[in-house]
């Protein structure tokens, strides 16, 4: 099971958020509400052409969308210094647990070799 978000649970939960119904945003997307009822559930798939009809009426255009969803990295250009200081400070704590991680597993090995 995959810890990205759902596109689908995305669109939906943006549209409760903007209290419309399934019916609504039919009507302002173009797309029928059949479609977008399955959309939301995961049954279907949609086309980049369809997410952008979808998006537009939520307050979203298709990037931003694409990126919440997980489906597109975001542009490093667009990233404010807040984030990008936020990213350094995960990736610094990452890093280190990792060469943490490393001399404990080297510690294993050794204690593992001088016992055969």
């Amino acid at each position: 099971m995959s810890n990205k978000p759902n596109i689908g649970k995305i669109i939906k939960e943006q549209r409760k958020r903007l209290s419309l119904s399934l019916y609504q945003l039919s009507r302002l997307s173009g797309v029928s509400v059949a479609h977008l009822g399955r959309i939301e559930q995961g049954q279907r798939g949609a086309s980049t052409r369809t997410l952008q009809k979808i998006a537009e009426p939520l307050g979203f255009d298709l990037y931003e969308l694409l990126v919440i969803a997980g489906l597109l990295l975001p542009d490093p250009s667009t990233s404010s210094e807040e984030q990008r200081e936020k990213l350094r400070a995960e990736l610094n704590t990452l890093l280190q647990r990792v060469a943490s991680d490393s001399n404990r597993i080297r510690e294993i090995v050794e204690r593992l070799l001088l016992t055969r």
